[in-house]
């Protein structure tokens, strides 16, 4: 199977999605990916059956955002390209291709210069390139797969302690990364500028590329009772301005499996994950998906006390010709690291000495690390200058200015009565 996975192609889409941030600020995106290397099939235990096989290569990709030489916002993720043949009941081979992502880290360095849904956009140009990359393969949906968990800190060291950056809570994380997802999966089926604020994008009538994508959604330890909570109202079939239907997103709560279906054969086992940990127990065989859920509830990463939470979306495949990206004269393997060369590069990034603590010290630690990345593997990158509309901050509400009103408790104190002799 060949599948190939063009590094200008993604940094493009978060280009032209950050595109759209408000205008009057400058980015460089710069894209670092793997070349294609075969593993172990993301259901492990499914190899025992005669009547199934399965070959799947890996990626890892890293996307870094900088403003004034300076990092501001990184992604890295794993994608996984499987192709699988299975002889059903009608003992015919059926193939298929399918296409999934799992975003392991989000991070800000808290340098940015001014307030923008920066890190959202940044996703919403990678779920798109992923849409673009999928519809190559002749695939109808592509996996969008992620594992919210609070931490101070993904990709930028020391970032926790920069007073620009805004660390959020457990619930604070899943709250953002529903909304971040809502967004990115509109944005990739309408493939429009999208929209800053929080409101549903709506389609011109003929750039809407699909109606609905499906995502699921489920925190450990919490029943469906708590969806509203997480959810709120995001789910729904949303009616553009001029009547028709615009892309929108159906939530459901809970894991993309019948809650009686057997665990090993359906749910995907990602590296470095808290499922993965779990099901490579021998006394999990018979697991059901319900009973894993209640296993991680209590299980050391997703119980005591903490709040994490699984995110799962199906992206549909444009079934028209989506537009075409700047021409850039690359081949498919040019840009695309060895194992090998990736793992030096989350070396420099992750070295003790980065430290994004202060402004100083996060220009300093940007500047090693790019040159570090431009001497070893000379990686073009992509210039973006946005021209969006500003953000509109509600104004906090003032009080007018009267006096404020003086209680009278004249009529709630006890009078101490006269004693007659």
């Amino acid at each position: 199977m060949e599948v190939t996975r063009d590094y200008i192609a993604i940094a493009s889409d978060v280009a032209a999605s950050l595109r759209n941030l408000p205008s009057g600020h400058d980015f460089v995106v710069r894209v670092v990916q793997t070349a294609d290397y075969p593993i172990e099939s993301l259901t492990p235990q499914r190899r025992y059956n005669h009547f199934y096989a399965e070959n799947t290569l890996s990626r890892r990709v890293l996307i870094l955002v900088l403003q004034d030489d300076c990092l501001v916002a990184g992604l890295e993720a794993h994608e996984f390209t499987s192709l699988t043949f299975e002889v059903g009941a009608s003992r015919i081979p059926q193939q298929a291709i399918a296409v999934n992502a799992c975003i392991e880290k989000v991070d800000t360095s808290g340098e940015l210069q001014s307030r923008m849904p920066l890190a959202r956009m940044m996703v919403a140009g990678y779920v798109c390139s992923l849409q673009r990359y999928s519809k190559a393969l002749d695939v109808e949906s592509v996996g969008v797969h992620l594992f919210a968990r609070a931490q101070p800190e993904y990709l930028f060291a020391k970032s926790q302690h920069n007073p620009g950056k805004h660390t959020l809570d457990d619930i604070g994380l899943v709250k953002w990364w529903q909304h971040t997802m809502q967004h990115a999966l509109t944005y990739a089926m309408s493939n429009t500028s999208g929209s800053l604020l929080p409101v549903a994008l709506e389609s011109d009538g003929d750039k809407c590329i699909s109606d609905t994508a499906v995502a699921y959604c489920v925190v450990p330890g919490a029943d469906a009772h708590g969806a509203p909570v997480v959810l709120g109202n995001q789910s729904g079939f949303k009616i553009g301005a001029n009547g028709t239907a615009s892309p929108s997103v159906d939530w459901k709560w809970g894991l993309s499996h019948p809650a009686e279906a057997i665990a090993h054969n359906c749910v995907l086992q990602f590296p470095d994950d808290p499922i993965t940990r779990l099901l490579a127990k021998s006394h999990t065989q018979s697991w059901t998906v319900a009973m894993l859920l209640e296993m991680l509830a209590v299980s050391e990463e997703c119980g005591s006390g903490h709040r994490t939470a699984y995110f799962s979306a199906m992206l549909p495949i444009a079934s028209t010709q989506l537009p075409g990206l700047p021409g850039c004269n690359v081949t498919a393997d040019q840009g695309s690291l060895s194992f090998e060369d990736y793992d030096q590069v989350l070396v420099a990034i992750f070295d003790r000495d980065m430290d994004f603590s202060a402004t100083d010290a996060a220009k300093t630690s940007s500047r090693r690390f790019t040159e570090f990345i431009d001497q070893q593997f000379d990686i073009p990158v992509v210039a973006v200058a946005t021209n969006g509309p500003a953000i509109e901050l509600n104004p906090p509400v003032v009080a007018p200015n009267t006096p404020p009103a003086v209680n009278d408790l004249s009529s709630m104190v006890r009078k101490k009565r006269k004693v007659t002799k």
